[in-house]
């Protein structure tokens, strides 16, 4: 029957991953009355094929909709189909399972689809090191650790907290350790300063760089150098971190510390996940936590443009939630019901505003011209009509390519890019220019006029010219371009105009980069990306396209080859990237991260003789589950 009026139904869809490497599904149903004429929705990791037992109906990118030839629920019979990933892809985990399936009846109303993955161990918590309850190593339990420290063998009792006397008073450094202690309040790891706490002395060291600074710990008391409010806020850091892992009883010593590389971050799609506020807020606390200085906010890929711009509302608007009958369909676990959101501009000021008093900056992406399929959908006249590319990029979208020969985008490249630079004080902003399909711009009579007419012969040197130009726009503006390393392709060497480049498929590109001049930021995904799961087990979540990504990963690379020093100061820093494909709730992205965000701190500021290997990492890291646990980071949290 079409009409399900029974209040007690229960749809079911079991999967499991088979011998075969593919994935076998089950769909039944308990009902008073049997079910029919329905489609089956749901959402995979990447576009899928159907090996048997139903028929696509729908798809895009990794969303489907299919239809049975007997496709009768709820009279005692189970309907079988079997799924297998397109080019070869291995579902090595739970996260490769079918996610967010509903039923859509004829009427057009929906049921929901409980889904039952076999094989899986909700307890699983192998990949986290086992707590500490105070260190017990000869090594300097910090993260990251410092360019140098003697110990003297005592201890100091701070666990009443520090307290600061005259010395503190002018020039900034008093409101970089206010913030330190707000920052320990709103996260339960204080108190940091009080009356009855351990006398804590300035001393204004003239000497020291900007970022640097020297603690002296003594039973009697501590006294912290720094030359400005930057290094007065990285000592104070220092000093709540080893609060916290020491339990109260800190090692006393001198330390002499400072950052490796300027550039320290942190990277979070909020365009294929939407985080809430308060989840950004809480990341951006614990970077400082960690001596991260860059949050690198990307809130717009090919399933939506999350930041309210005034220039073209509809953009968030209509891809800002997704589901069923929206713009963008239940991509990634949605489900049915409207998911998602978008950030205000009161918000993206405040973000700023919170990661300023914390020394950290805030990047902004706007992602042109591939990861644009929301865009296109809302915006089709950023699109050649006559083009039958038909490009189908590695994420499963038809034609998520914008046209540089068209007039219309430039309108839209150039307004949205102006906007949102007088969004982000920071003046860097990051144009994206990542994965565009190889049969992007092929068969477009608008691009091949535009190569006629500029001397271009192939689709790199298309997009060459138009990043060059675009980021001369974005210099126009006063602000600093940004790409990922696809950015420096093309006859005419690229996006050039002092744009930095992040190299994340692996080193290489950004050392060809480095060596051609552009400064770097190193996020090889091997090393980098949280979003790779920490192992092969198949209890975890995450992707696999570069191996695995252990917290030993995290630490055992360098982004400055040895026998390449002159590098050095081309590669500006590195960062890690978490991609949201795999996250179904906030919570997520702190499993991902911790522990292994210990890691870029490490890279990041630690100097590369003083870089942990895999057991102190470890070691660092069973220590700092206090960390996690004190502020409310979740460890454990899968889907």
């Amino acid at each position: 029957m079409d009409d399900v009026t029974c209040t007690d139904t229960v749809v079911k869809l079991e999967t499991w991953r088979n011998e075969d490497w593919q994935i076998s599904c089950l769909l039944s149903a308990r009902c008073d009355a049997p079910i029919s004429n329905y489609t089956l929705c749901f959402s995979m990791l990447a576009p899928c094929e159907i090996v048997d037992g139903a028929t696509v109906h729908r798809m895009t990118a990794g969303y489907f909709e299919l239809g049975f030839e007997r496709d009768v629920l709820g009279t005692g019979q189970a309907l079988a189909f079997t799924l297998i990933y397109k080019h070869n892809r291995n579902p090595s985990n739970r996260s490769w399972l079918p996610k967010g399936a509903y039923l859509r009846m004829k009427d057009g109303s929906t049921l929901p689809v409980q889904i039952a993955p076999r094989g899986i161990d909700q307890a699983f918590t192998s990949k986290l090191p086992e707590q500490q309850a105070n260190p017990s190593s000869d090594e300097l339990m910090l993260v990251p650790a410092p360019k140098s420290w003697q110990p003297s063998g005592d201890q100091l009792d701070v666990s009443t907290g520090f307290r600061m006397d005259a010395s503190w008073e002018g020039d900034g450094e008093a409101d970089s350790a206010a913030a330190v202690e707000a920052l320990a309040e709103r996260n339960n790891i204080g108190p940091f300063f009080s009356e009855d706490g351990v006398a804590l002395f300035f001393a204004k060291t003239e000497g020291l760089a900007e970022d640097a600074y020297e603690l002296a710990i003594t039973p009697q008391g501590i006294t912290l150098s720094a030359s400005a409010a930057a290094g007065a806020f990285y000592g104070t850091i220092t000093l709540l971190n080893l609060k916290l892992v020491y339990g109260g009883k800190i090692p006393c010593g001198q330390m002499a510390d400072g950052p490796r590389f300027e550039w320290r971050g942190q990277h979070l799609d909020c365009a294929r996940h939407y985080y809430e506020p308060e989840t950004l807020l809480r990341l951006v606390d614990m970077m400082a936590l960690l001596k991260l200085n860059r949050f690198h906010w990307h809130f717009c890929d090919d399933e939506a443009f999350r930041l309210e711009v005034e220039s073209y509302p509809e953009l968030w608007r209509k891809s800002g939630m997704r589901g069923e009958n929206r713009v963008v369909p239940g991509l990634y676990g949605s489900g049915d019901s409207p998911q998602g959101g978008t950030y205000s501009l009161a918000f993206a000021k405040r973000l700023v505003g919170h990661a300023k008093e914390l020394n950290i900056e805030v990047l902004p992406e706007i992602e042109v011209p591939a990861h644009s399929w929301a865009a296109l959908q809302i915006h089709p006249e950023l699109r050649d009509a006559a083009d039958e590319s038909n490009e189908i990029s590695v994420h499963g979208y038809l034609s998520n390519t914008i046209n540089p020969a068209l007039p219309e985008v430039w309108t839209y490249m150039e307004t949205l890019t102006r906007e949102v630079s007088g969004i982000f004080p920071f003046a860097h902003l990051h144009l994206g220019c990542d994965e565009r399909p190889p049969a992007a711009w092929t068969k477009s009579p608008a691009i091949e006029k535009l190569k006629a007419d500029h001397g271009l012969r192939t689709a790199d040197d298309v997009q060459g010219w138009m990043m060059e130009k675009l980021a001369s726009y974005v210099r126009s503006l006063g602000t600093r371009p940004a790409a990922w390393e696809e950015a420096a392709k093309g006859a005419n060497g690229g996006i050039k105009n002092n744009a930095i480049l992040f190299s994340w498929t692996q080193q290489g590109p950004g050392l060809e980069a480095a060596r051609k001049g552009y400064s770097v930021v190193m996020s090889p995904a091997a090393h980098a990306y949280w979003d790779i799961a920490p192992s092969g087990n198949f209890n975890e979540i995450g992707l696999n396209w570069a191996g695995a990504t252990s917290l030993a990963d995290s630490v055992n690379w360098d982004p400055v080859p040895k026998n390449e020093p002159e590098l050095e100061g081309r590669i500006i820093g590195a960062q890690g990237c978490l991609w949201s494909e795999v996250v179904l709730r906030d919570a997520n992205m702190e499993t991902m991260m911790a522990p292994r965000i210990l890691g870029i701190s490490e890279i990041g500021w630690a100097a590369r003789d003083n870089k942990p290997d895999a057991a102190l990492i470890t070691d660092k890291a069973a220590c700092y589950s206090k960390l996690f646990s004190a502020i409310g980071w979740r460890q454990d949290v899968r889907d």
